[in-house]
């Protein structure tokens, strides 16, 4: 919301009437992947798709909108509000390191 990650069951909606808000049905298309929604593909950074659309738009904000993570440790750190009963956080650390190193490095070309 307003290119902040926020926690949406803490937020109505009505409060916020003015302010842009993305969820993952705006992130991409099918056809158009955002760089983060591949890496989670191609990395197993979901199982069951429970938490995936809050990890995915969590991820994103991480990334574009805030100082990228260093490491793992602290992508694991500033990521530990999303919770995945399934233990997909391994996958999921390598997504978001993936795309980071990509944006990092865009003559390696893209996420993956």
């Amino acid at each position: 919301m307003a290119d902040r990650r926020i926690d949406s069951c803490l937020t109505l909606a009505v409060m916020n009437q003015d302010v842009p808000i993305v969820t993952i049905e705006g992130l991409g298309a099918p056809e158009s992947l955002h760089p983060i929604q591949k890496a989670f593909i191609e990395h197993d950074g979901f199982q069951c798709g429970y938490c995936t659309s809050g990890q995915i738009m969590s991820a994103v904000a991480l990334l574009e909108h805030e100082k990228p993570p260093a490491s793992d440790t602290e992508i694991r750190e500033r990521m530990s509000g999303n919770l995945c009963r399934c233990g997909a956080y391994p996958g999921i650390v390598e997504a978001i390191r993936c795309v980071r190193d990509a944006a990092r490095n865009p003559v390696a070309g893209e996420a993956a």
